[in-house]
């Protein structure tokens, strides 16, 4: 039985649609696990002290674990693993090699971050008192943990993609929330927080198990090799190095930026942490599903048209990425805006989570989803830029964005004298009921007019000519996704009022279906107005063109 549950698990999948099918089912069931294990979370701890320190304690394992993991990411191995594939011996010296050395290096920076934490957590979250920042720093040790195995889970990852086990390798995320779901359902009540901190490390190692598994009974097993200072270990390492360090410095942009932005939070109101985090959890589904669908779907075209010189399809390639971003960003916008109360109270609605909590994790979440369209082009024009060869773009111009962003939140905080008119106005307008924890709004707001300036950077990159061309092709695109985002809008709101009196709001059920029916009367309203401006992206969606 359990071997053919292995069996079946491992099955290797080479047709490109089922390799995506597999991968969306799967991002979709761990997406759905994350919903619930921040219900979990907001349920039992609510935005307080225990969650803002369970947040807190995470971030500098994750600087490490995004710095370590991209050294043995599959974008950089897998192809590496393919020009060796011809010859077995070479391909497993070099698994050994790589295996090796990353064993050395992820454990010497566990070992130096849990030595250093103390200084660690006193520099970035000095906003904390005495004992709440003792537990920080307990925390954030126990989660060195979870760098370690999800380190050596991104290597045997890249190992079962290059034996294009995709179903194997999907299901490790649902374990690693599965984990941690079950360190909550077990020990929240007895134990508090610290079952969250367990569970994490529980579902980092089950991340790292089901891979490992395999790995060590196929015949890429790694092993250890002590020679790893000769000189032709040192040259695979370097090149290795050479070609994860750019990408290393990209994804650390974001995740500094999110660093920073908790380290702020540290020193607002008690519960900043916790309703920056969830809200933040909450736009990134949107951002994935948007922003990261289209984006994964266009970059082995637009790669291949370059390669080839298509460049009139490679420009419609472009063209059409972007014109459907906008028409699918632009109203799931509108609508996670106008119903952004119901989205917060029925995905973390429960518990200890208040009216309070929501109303102010709410307002975070429609001033992160305001950039929502500029999240999905900036994660598009980067895909753009590699399809063409280039890096040091993207490189420069996140960073670029990642520092204005940062630059900009210090500011405000540091002169809040000067903007609190201003943002006691917009919290007002969110209808935040305490505006003594408004600050907070400073992140989400500084966090958007980056996402604004790293998207209008890329875009600025490209080409003029090709630029000017695709201009003239989604100004259309951008009217009609403004009207139906309007439309959108007014039909919610008037939705709302008029259900009003059939859904009293004081039941999880009466919530959603209050929500759900005003959102499908907003986008038959949406739909009805593309329809009227005869939209070309909802001809090519009804039509079922493939884009």
């Amino acid at each position: 039985m359990i071997q053919s549950i292995f069996r079946a698990v491992t099955i290797r999948v080479s047709g490109l649609q089922q390799a995506a099918f597999w991968l969306a089912l799967f991002s979709g069931l761990s997406l759905l696990l994350g919903f619930v294990r921040d219900r979990i979370l907001a349920h039992y701890f609510g935005a307080g002290l225990e969650l803002d320190m369970y947040y807190a304690a995470f971030e500098i394992p994750d600087i490490l674990f995004v710095t370590a993991a991209s050294v043995v990411s599959a974008s950089i191995l897998v192809p590496m693993f393919a020009l060796r594939a011809r010859e077995p011996k070479e391909l497993a010296s070099f698994i050994n090699t790589i295996f090796s050395y990353f064993s050395v290096f992820i454990v010497i920076a566990c070992v130096l971050a849990f030595v250093f934490m103390p200084e660690l957590v006193q520099i970035f979250f000095g906003g904390f008192e005495a004992e709440a920042s003792k537990q920080v720093i307990y925390f954030s040790r126990i989660l060195l943990l979870s760098p370690l195995f999800l380190g050596f889970s991104n290597f045997f990852g890249s190992i079962i993609q290059y034996e294009k086990r995709f179903l194997l390798y999907s299901l490790s995320p649902l374990l690693y929330n599965t984990g941690i779901i079950g360190g909550l359902a077990f020990g929240a009540v007895k134990f508090g927080i610290v079952s969250a901190v367990f569970g994490v490390v529980i579902g980092a190692f089950l991340h790292m198990a089901i891979q490992a598994i395999f790995v060590f009974s196929s015949s890429e097993r790694p092993r250890f090799e002590k020679q790893i200072l000769s000189h032709a270990s040192w040259l695979e390492i370097k090149k290795v190095f050479t070609l994860s360090i750019p990408r290393a410095i990209s994804l650390s942009a974001g995740s500094l930026v999110g660093l920073f932005f908790v380290a702020m939070a540290s020193r607002l109101s008690v519960g900043s942490i916790a309703v920056f985090t969830l809200a933040f959890n909450l736009q990134a589904a949107l951002l994935s599903l948007v922003g990261g669908s289209f984006s994964m779907a266009a970059f082995p075209t637009l790669s291949e048209h370059y390669v080839k010189k298509e460049i009139q399809l490679l420009i419609d390639c472009l063209s059409r990425g972007l014109r459907h971003i906008i028409f699918w960003a632009l109203p799931a916008s509108a609508l996670f805006i106008i119903l952004r109360a119901h989205i917060v109270r029925v995905v973390l609605g429960s518990g200890a989570f208040d009216w309070s909590d929501t109303r102010m994790t709410a307002a975070v979440l429609a001033l992160f989803v305001v950039s929502v369209v500029f999240q999905c082009l900036q994660l598009f024009l980067t895909r753009a830029h590699y399809a063409f060869g280039k890096t040091r773009g993207p490189l420069f111009n996140n960073m670029a964005g990642a520092v204005f962003t940062v630059f900009l939140a210090f500011v405000i905080l540091n002169f809040s004298s000067v903007f609190s008119p201003f943002f006691s106005f917009v919290g007002e307008m969110l209808k935040v009921e305490d505006l003594s924890r408004v600050n907070v709004l400073v992140l989400p707001f500084s966090f958007s007019l980056g996402a604004f300036i790293s998207a209008a950077l890329l875009w600025f990159s490209i080409e003029k000519n090709i630029r000017i061309e695709i201009e003239q092709s989604i100004i259309k695109t951008v009217r009609d996704g403004v009207l139906s985002s309007l439309a959108l809008s007014l039909g919610i709101i008037f939705a709302l009022r008029a259900l009003n009196d059939y859904f009293v709001l004081d039941t999880l059920l009466n919530v959603f279906l209050h929500g759900l029916f005003s959102g499908l009367f907003g986008i038959a309203c949406a739909v009805l107005v593309l329809f009227l401006l005869n939209n070309h992206e909802l001809g090519e969606i009804t039509k079922s063109r493939e884009v």
